[in-house]
């Protein structure tokens, strides 16, 4: 059923895949006016902002899960702290209400005189901790909506980065601490922000699909787009992306290909996510076959035959190459009418409702016949 085909691990790590990383880092050589206090220890975090602000002079409520911080620029070297890494649900569900409410939201709390990419080892629970967020800040947010019309399907599709500069204006404000405490929310107030005034940040953006680097590892995923035409490049990748080759090998190695998209089976029309997915279920559901998979640059293919011994089990028992000593088994009843055109019959076989004298007759003895129910024997010789 559909619901137990959602369950299947394979297909949820097929759809895990196809979900969207972004990665959040600040350049120091492009943003070169600051405050003199400094941006760093600077909190990102992934929010779905509410519809409705809190009062006067509040933001939106936001309610977040987790936040990173980063406490120095990208070109210190130190991957740990130096990039926020988010995962979003896939571009098809970007247009989605739920998903177009979703925020990155950068806060800074500044402490001028600090060198803190050297001391974060020891105290990078600490600077993390969403409940140090209170207090006197300079905020700003990047809406993911924002982002979704940047994006190129195309090249997300291929596992390759998209790279993304966005501008984002840090404003004062004051985040009440008790809000942080009970239910992981935050609103900015700009009536309590001590600081007046607001300032520029750049911040990079690489966006990827959470598969990337897996989809890189396929002999099938290395094959080059560069001779491809622009305009035919989505197409292309439509048509290759999810086909698998069928091999059906027949009697006398006899072969009979057949093709199917979005890695489906060629059996039940079931769609497995992923070629590993498609072994899974091919292994499982329909294991009266032996299959071998391969994976090259131009071709994703299963070769299909059938197992002998399974073969010899499930089939009727043919002597030679003559049809006519196989078994049959048909199902009827015991009754006085049916032991009647039995006994009146030399066969079974040779019962033919080809005479148009009596036919009434033998019309309503055929519907009771059919309505009977017994399992008779009958060997054709």
């Amino acid at each position: 059923p559909p619901s137990l085909q959602r369950c299947l691990r394979y297909k949820i790590e097929a759809k895990r895949k196809k979900r969207i990383q972004i990665s959040v880092s600040i350049s120091g050589s492009a943003n070169t006016r600051l405050p003199a206090h400094g941006i760093f220890p600077l909190h990102v975090l992934l929010a779905r902002s509410s519809k409705d602000a809190p009062g006067e002079g509040h933001s939106p409520m936001y309610r977040f899960s987790r936040a990173c911080v980063l406490t120095s620029f990208c070109e210190s070297g130190d991957s740990g702290h130096t990039e926020a890494t988010f995962t979003i649900p896939n571009m098809k569900s970007l247009s989605i209400s739920q998903v177009r409410s979703l925020d990155i939201i950068l806060i800074s709390r500044g402490q001028g005189g600090q060198n803190l990419s050297e001391n974060c080892s020891e105290n990078h629970a600490e600077y993390s901790s969403p409940q140090k967020l209170g207090g006197q800040c300079f905020w700003g947010k990047i809406p993911i909506d924002s982002l979704g019309s940047s994006l190129d399907c195309v090249t997300l599709s291929l596992g390759r980065t998209v790279e993304l500069t966005s501008e984002i204006s840090m404003n004062p404000g004051f985040i009440e601490p008790s809000l942080l405490e009970h239910d992981s929310c935050l609103t900015f107030c700009s009536l309590k922000a001590n600081a007046t005034g607001s300032y520029k940040l750049k911040a990079s953006i690489d966006v990827q699909e959470a598969g990337a680097r897996d989809m890189r590892l396929s002999p099938y995923n290395i094959y080059s787009y560069d001779d491809v035409p622009q305009s035919l490049l989505p197409k292309i990748i439509r048509l290759r992306t999810g086909n698998v080759l069928f091999n059906y090998k027949y009697y006398k190695n006899l072969y009979k290909s057949e093709v199917t998209e979005d890695f489906t089976c060629s059996f039940c029309l079931v769609p497995c996510g992923s070629f590993k997915g498609l072994e899974c279920h091919l292994t499982s559901s329909h294991d009266l076959f032996r299959y071998e998979f391969w994976v090259s640059k131009e071709y994703q293919a299963v070769n299909v035959s059938l197992k002998i011994d399974t073969r010899r089990e499930e089939l009727p028992t043919v002597a030679g190459n003559d049809p006519g000593s196989r078994v049959f088994f048909y199902r009827c009843a015991h009754t006085p009418l049916l032991s009647t055109i039995l006994n009146s019959l030399p066969s079974l076989t040779n019962f033919v409702l080809s005479d148009h004298q009596g036919s009434k007759g033998v019309k309503y003895q055929k519907r009771q016949l059919r309505r009977q129910r017994m399992y008779i024997h009958i060997s054709r010789n």
